[in-house]
């Protein structure tokens, strides 16, 4: 209908019609645009808030991991230092035992965690990082990820270098199952060791078994430096995604998390823990 006016408009060479038929077009191409590029935005914004939600929900899991993980190393590593000490003072006191035998079960071991997140994963393989607007948290997941890189490397290194000495370590004792790290392995902290017997006057005039027990004491207190900073960084990720904002207004955000249908599970663990201190 509208051409058709445009094509009398122009046989009448009624200008001045022309121009607003014209004028009329090019408005509503305008419009047109302007509500599918907003239609987009809207669609992105809607992405952004689930995506932030998956990370949130990501780390919050991988901090419990990584608690976890240092956790572990934390109590191995006492338990060598109560074995080192045993050994140098040729006796092992009764209160001393259980960190011993906790040692002596766990000192070759290096407990591994799931510390990446599958969504950034996602994100960043399918060339769609750029879908978060805020570059304060998308420069600290980068380097969250490039770290877990050197810790793998390092990783690789304790692991074969652990076993070195794991002969060593391993004479005089004797296991009546084998302990295998998985989740559950972290209540076996707590309890008393599977072991049947172990020779403790051959341990200490064992100058191999010393070493070797020197030398995982060294890797342990090493992956819990590397721990360390490894919930450094998972606690500033956290904070840039309590701070970060999808949208610029709340209720807006709400609104478009919804249309997704992933609600929202709250702000990340560390953040009520910031706000109990507070």
């Amino acid at each position: 209908m509208l051409l058709r006016r445009i094509t009398k408009h122009i046989k009448e060479q009624n200008w001045f019609a022309v121009g607003i038929d014209f004028f009329i077009v090019v408005v509503g191409v305008f419009i047109g645009i302007q509500v599918a590029n907003w239609n987009a935005s809207q669609f992105e914004r809607r992405e952004e808030a689930a995506i932030l939600q998956r990370l949130q929900s990501d780390f919050e899991r991988i901090e419990q991991d990584a608690d976890r993980s240092l956790e572990f190393h934390v109590r191995v590593t006492e338990g060598l230092r109560t074995m080192l000490q045993s050994l140098r003072s040729g006796e092992l006191k009764n209160k001393d035992i259980p960190a011993f035998e906790q040692a002596l079960v766990l000192g070759p071991a290096f407990q591994t965690s799931a510390d990446r997140s599958g969504t950034f994963t996602e994100l960043m393989s399918s060339g769609r990082g750029n879908i978060l607007r805020d570059r304060d948290l998308l420069n600290v997941l980068v380097e969250y990820e490039d770290f877990l890189e050197r810790y793998a490397f390092a990783q690789k290194f304790y692991s074969e270098y652990s076993f070195l000495f794991t002969e060593a370590f391993r004479r005089g004792s004797n296991y009546s199952v084998e302990i295998e790290l998985t989740e559950e392995a972290f209540a076996l902290i707590e309890q008393e060791y599977p072991l049947v017997s172990y020779d403790f006057d051959a341990m200490v005039s064992d100058a191999d078994f010393y070493e070797a027990a020197e030398e995982l004491l060294f890797m342990h207190s090493g992956t819990i430096l590397w721990r360390k900073r490894i919930s450094e960084r998972i606690d500033e990720i956290q904070r840039q995604l309590a701070a970060s904002e999808p949208c610029s207004i709340r209720t807006l955000c709400a609104t478009l998390s919804s249309g997704l249908n992933s609600p929202r599970n709250g702000r990340s663990r560390f953040l009520k823990r910031e706000q109990n201190e507070t």
